[in-house]
């Protein structure tokens, strides 16, 4: 069972939306650390625009985010690819049909890398995490219930803006998972402001919550011959 195009399109255009708009909102500044001597990743070479930096907190660990909007044309993954093994570092890809994953791997410090490129926006997203070094990650506050048995693959936090984001594999089918979700925030004070739509009879895509000023968006599809994927969305302020 897979969630209509269109809605679709209106979860991922929204889910980055508000990404963008949270990174670009906090404390955010050029990309150029004084005293830094590791070279640009963007050297001006390439066609990427919006290079931003702030400190968020991703799964457990400091780290500095650096976000890029990137021209659709553009073949970005390969281009990271390309930047890091010519910054000296040693690279892994996992790419589908929606973007791809990778981390660069120095001896002395690592960048990880995700880039949303579906073909509902219309521009690529790239954002590049550079764990704060010497630092061992600390134990993830899920503000909302976190599914039982699941799998946590990534999560992302930032205490100014009041952005959570958190994505979750499961084998459990997305009619469950919503099912789960619909006990446990009435239990907890959150407010069903939008049920997850019927898809041949079975809750299937986007639910929101909110609970005073916070809002909380549960994703969960089924995915054919794959483990589920949930992902959590917990912001400050309107829907």
């Amino acid at each position: 069972m897979r969630m209509k195009r269109s809605k679709r399109r209106t979860w991922v255009a929204g889910v980055c939306g508000i990404i963008l708009v949270t990174v670009v909102s906090a404390e955010v500044f050029r990309i150029n650390p004084a005293g830094v001597s590791v070279p640009k990743l963007n050297n001006g070479v390439y066609r990427w625009e919006n290079a931003y930096t702030t400190t968020m907190t991703v799964n457990g660990r400091k780290s500095e985010v650096e976000l890029y909007s990137v021209h659709p044309a553009e073949p970005i993954v390969a281009q990271l690819k390309d930047r890091f093994e010519q910054m000296g570092a040693d690279v892994t890809l996992s790419v589908g049909p929606d973007g791809a994953t990778g981390t660069a791997q120095w001896t002395d410090r690592e960048a990880r890398f995700l880039v949303l490129s579906p073909q509902e926006i219309e521009r690529q997203l790239v954002f590049v995490v550079y764990p704060e070094l010497g630092t061992v990650p600390q134990p993830v506050h899920f503000p909302v219930p976190s599914y039982p048995d699941a799998a946590v693959c990534q999560t992302i936090s930032d205490d100014k803006s009041g952005l959570f984001l958190a994505t979750l594999s499961t084998t459990d089918a997305a009619a469950e998972v919503h099912r789960f979700y619909a006990e446990q925030m009435a239990a907890t004070g959150w407010r069903q402001v939008a049920a997850a739509p019927a898809v041949n009879g079975a809750s299937s895509g986007m639910a929101v919550y909110s609970k005073g000023p916070e809002v909380c968006y549960v994703q969960a599809v089924d995915r054919m011959g794959r483990d589920n994927r949930i992902t959590l969305l917990v912001k400050g302020g309107t829907l």
